[in-house]
């Protein structure tokens, strides 16, 4: 811990100073609320020394301010929520180190400092309204009119029928309803009378849909048997009008999370290149992009097992918690991890966690619409952080620069080209 407090005093005064990056603070605030509970009270003093500092809020950029004050309304209500929670148990019933978890935690304490933030970066801020704003003229290409700006990606999607008809979907509704006929969430058909001619003299667990996303757009499926499956940026699901008897099987390329309707006479199965997960009831994450060199499998709840193709002998099982690699080369690893990076993006947020810049710009890049390219050699720079997916992306590399690195954006044939160059 003698390493920690070093660094948190360093970051304390950086803090102060105004000089402290968003990952910085990020790290500083996980360091703070996992700290030992013996070192608590010389680190609760250094807070009120040196954290509340308006000076320094207001060498912030205002689109750092805009993050930090979401990233702090978040804190508290979490603290809110984990309080009522612990109110809630009974103490004799906890095991020593759920008692140590909790008490080292300190939510009370948490939401009263995040109060104390949230009033100064409100303060800061508001008064900043009511001065000229100066817009950040970094991002070289992008004029100073907000139609300019490149905006966010939402619920896009396009269903290919069976007959090869391709039906765009509408972009107000968030996601479709598999049935007797297709409908929006809300109810509303889409294709009834389109699926009269899908030839339902076959099979129908023979008869496969498609449901498309493009690059910056995003969309939901209930299947036939009640599974709903969200799906990320650029990436495709082919199923069945109706699963078979025996099992439930789907096509994943690209991203999906998955909550799995239990039903233990039919496994559902997910395939992706070369890669079979087979599960009974469960929820949990595939990122099975063609760009990328492995499979990354995410379990949230229950148990699913992974095996490759022609290689049913080498199945894996994994457990809550834990996420597979699986590369190119046929090689599973497991580990365990913190699961809401790799699922924050269905509930609408960017989730750093210790992320390569080239990781980061590559999920920027799919909901952006935008082409990443690089111009020298950048910094091997890591993220840490959450940032809403809504934000313009202008805001959102806003933030990224704090990492050393510097982002000209230019179009080229009407597609947006994201150029990283290191900062001079």
């Amino acid at each position: 811990m003698e390493t920690n407090k070093s660094k948190i005093d360093q970051l304390l005064q950086k803090y102060k100073e105004g000089n402290c990056s968003l990952e910085e603070i990020e790290w500083l605030q996980h360091a703070l609320s996992t700290a030992d509970i013996h070192d608590q009270d010389a680190i609760d003093q250094a807070i009120v020394a040196n954290l509340l500092q308006p000076s320094s809020v207001e060498k912030m950029s205002q689109s750092r301010q805009k993050i930090m004050l979401e990233n702090i309304k978040e804190q508290i209500q979490r603290g809110t929520e984990d309080s009522d929670e612990i109110s809630d148990m009974d103490a004799e019933s906890m095991s020593p180190m759920q008692k140590k978890t909790i008490f080292s935690i300190r939510w009370p304490y948490w939401t009263a400092a995040a109060c104390l933030l949230l009033f100064v970066f409100s303060m800061v801020f508001q008064r900043q309204q009511t001065s000229p704003v100066h817009v950040d003229s970094n991002l070289a290409g992008i004029q100073d009119t907000r139609k300019d700006i490149v905006q966010p990606g939402g619920n896009r999607a396009t269903l290919r029928l069976a007959d090869g008809t391709l039906l765009e979907l509408d972009k107000h509704a968030s996601g479709i309803v598999m049935g007797e006929s297709i409908t929006y969430e809300n109810g509303k058909s889409i294709a009834a009378a389109t699926l009269g001619k899908q030839g339902m003299t076959v099979d129908p667990s023979k008869v496969m849909l498609e449901l498309t996303t493009p690059l910056g757009g995003m969309y939901q499926i209930t299947l036939p048997d009640g599974t709903k499956v969200w799906l990320n940026a650029a990436s495709s699901l082919k199923y069945p009008m109706s699963f078979a008897k025996n099992e439930r099987r789907v096509i994943l390329l690209g991203e999906a999370f998955f909550e799995v309707t239990k039903d233990s006479s039919r496994p559902f199965k997910v395939l992706s290149k070369g890669q079979e997960i087979e599960v009974l009831g469960t929820a949990f994450n595939v990122n099975a992009y063609p760009e990328n060199t492995a499979i990354k499998t995410t379990l949230i709840t229950g148990k699913v097992k992974l095996s490759n193709d022609n290689r049913a002998s080498q199945a894996i099982y994994l457990q809550p918690g834990q996420q597979s690699i699986n590369t190119n080369s046929g090689n599973i690893q497991v580990a365990n991890v913190d699961t809401a990076p790799f699922t924050a993006w269905k509930d609408g947020l960017f989730y750093f966690d210790e992320t390569p810049l080239s990781d980061a710009l590559q999920q920027i890049g799919r909901w952006y619409n935008v082409e990443v390219s690089y111009k020298a050699e950048v910094p091997q720079t890591h993220f840490y952080g959450r940032i809403k997916r809504s934000k313009p992306l202008r805001e959102v590399l806003e933030v990224l620069e704090e990492g050393g690195v510097h982002f000209e954006l230019s179009k080229s044939q009407e597609k947006n080209i994201l150029l990283v160059t290191p900062l001079q």
